[in-house]
């Protein structure tokens, strides 16, 4: 505007001064009404210009939103960690949302498991309270929150079935006044509550924050002040981030349940729960392969992780872990494991590491370092089956090597330990892939020590050679018979004796 102002005033000073105001004087008396006329519509024109096509390239010149995806990602892990508690882990969250964004306001709102509404848990421009969880020590009610979204609001019942941020503006909250002019007492007083919480933190985006199918939190984001309204981009990372604050949330609410002693059985039965969310809920369809998989931790909860990946229309990645130790530690850690490979294994991630394993793996190893500090490591296990060439490539992280069994006629075994070392404890290492041939009826198993190692009561391991044999018995049969022939001979054999460790495997076999 000062820019424009002053073109303006040397156009006038240039146009209406000196000889130049008497040349234009001599075409009349009005004839300088008509100069400033025209100058109104030079300067109409520019700013519609300046506007259009010169202040967007300004404000992405001298405001410009960058911010790295996964670095987010890890970061939100290492501050679940120096939380205090749940609402502290919300408000670090929302500052950083808000400083990558560049949000005037960040608010999250957190599913209230006694009522269902959403409470407002931490905002950047509104104070909140803890929602109502019960008495306090000292027998007072916990003070209710001062916004909530209702279960059956509006905006919440839209979110459970978008899969993209749903934008809120001026002529919605208008399109809502007009509603309520014509509904009835009840509509209004619900549609009322919901439209004076989301006008008081200035909603202009609303991002669901999603566990499987469920709506466990909302993220509300006010006006971008970098730019007029949020891109794809925004977007897009906003929805990558709150698919991965859902595991963050559930995870960190566990830790700050088991605090507690008088309700630790009750807290090892949910961290079971959200634990068994985790892994995939069932393998995906192929038309070249069968997958299936296997976990049972030894005390409810556990470090052992496998997952299975869609990644396009040919190519399927399958993935096993095992964390260093057991119980809780393990399995926050192991859901940092799934975070960031799932990261890492997005289309913009992907198309970063030029599709090598062996990079994406560095990489994997290089994020878990940062994360954890070296305190801890990971053995890791991931490959990707192509299955128009049949070709299976992968890369093994000091895990127990998975054992190939070929369906030649000959009952031939490979292990597969082409790779490097663990994962997670030193920031530089080196890794190699390999790539196999596979033929119809191979079948692969990919297994922690928890299966190798598994004790009988006379202190004997299960040993892969069980595993081979059993796998060479079973091979003509379907993928899942296959699993829970492997499974049946492993829990007899330890029947009797303590479960020391988890027991996880997944099986793979090439349709014929």
């Amino acid at each position: 505007m000062i820019v424009e102002s002053v073109i303006f005033g040397g156009v006038l000073l240039l146009t209406l001064t000196g000889a130049r105001a008497a040349y234009i004087d001599s075409f009349g008396q009005r004839a300088d009404l008509v100069a400033l006329a025209l100058a109104l519509t030079f300067l109409a024109a520019l700013h519609s210009v300046v506007k259009r096509y010169f202040l967007p390239r300004i404000e992405r010149y001298f405001s410009p939103v960058k911010y790295d995806e996964r670095r987010i990602l890890i970061e939100l892990g290492q501050e679940a960690r120096r939380a205090k508690d749940i609402d502290h882990l919300f408000r670090l969250i929302v500052g950083q949302i808000g400083e990558a964004l560049q949000a005037a306001d960040v608010s999250i709102f957190a599913l209230e498991e006694a009522t269902g509404d959403y409470a407002l848990r931490a905002s950047s421009s509104q104070t909140t309270a803890q929602p109502f969880s019960g008495d306090s020590d000292g027998g007072e009610p916990a003070p209710k929150p001062l916004l909530t979204l209702a279960r059956d609001a509006f905006v919440v019942r839209r979110l459970r079935h978008m899969a993209q941020p749903m934008e809120i503006g001026p002529r919605d909250f208008d399109a809502w006044d007009r509603f309520l002019a014509s509904a009835s007492a009840v509509q209004r007083a619900v549609r009322r509550k919901e439209r004076d919480a989301l006008t008081r933190i200035k909603t202009r985006l609303l991002a669901p924050i999603r566990s499987k199918d469920q709506l466990v939190g909302v993220v509300s984001l006010g006006q971008c002040l970098a730019r007029h309204e949020y891109d794809a981009t925004d977007k897009e990372m906003l929805m990558s981030v709150g698919g991965q604050l859902a595991l963050v949330i559930e995870n960190s609410r566990l830790t700050e349940r088991i605090v507690a002693d008088d309700k630790l059985r009750r807290e090892l039965a949910l961290a079971a729960e959200v634990q068994r969310r985790l892994l995939p809920a069932h393998a995906p369809e192929c038309a070249a392969i069968e997958l299936a998989g296997f976990c049972q931790p030894a005390r409810g909860v556990g470090g052992d992780y496998y997952d299975f990946f869609k990644l396009d229309d040919r190519r399927v990645g399958i993935a096993i872990a095992d964390v260093a130790g057991k119980g809780i530690g393990a399995a926050l850690q192991m859901s940092t494991v799934q975070a960031t490979l799932r990261s890492l294994l997005s289309g913009a991630a992907t198309h970063q590491l030029n599709g090598s394993l062996a990079t994406m793996v560095g990489t994997l190893n290089r994020l878990l370092r940062n994360s954890t500090g070296g305190a801890n490591y990971v053995t890791f296990f991931y490959a990707e089956f192509d299955e128009s060439a049949r070709r299976l490539a992968y890369v093994n992280a000091g895990h127990n090597p998975p054992i190939l069994f070929r369906a030649n006629g000959a009952g031939d075994f490979k292990e597969l330990s082409c790779g490097g070392m663990f994962v997670g404890m030193f920031e530089r290492c080196g890794y190699e892939q390999e790539v196999i041939q596979m033929q119809p009826g191979d079948v692969l198993i990919g297994f922690t020590d928890g299966l190798s190692e598994a004790l009988n009561v006379k202190g004997e391991e299960f040993g892969e050679a069980r595993i081979r044999a059993t796998l060479a018995e079973a091979a003509g049969l379907a993928v899942n018979e296959i699993r829970d022939e492997i499974a049946r001979l492993a829990q007899t054999w330890g029947q009797g004796a303590p479960q020391h460790d988890d027991l996880t495997f997944i099986v793979l076999k090439v349709k014929s």
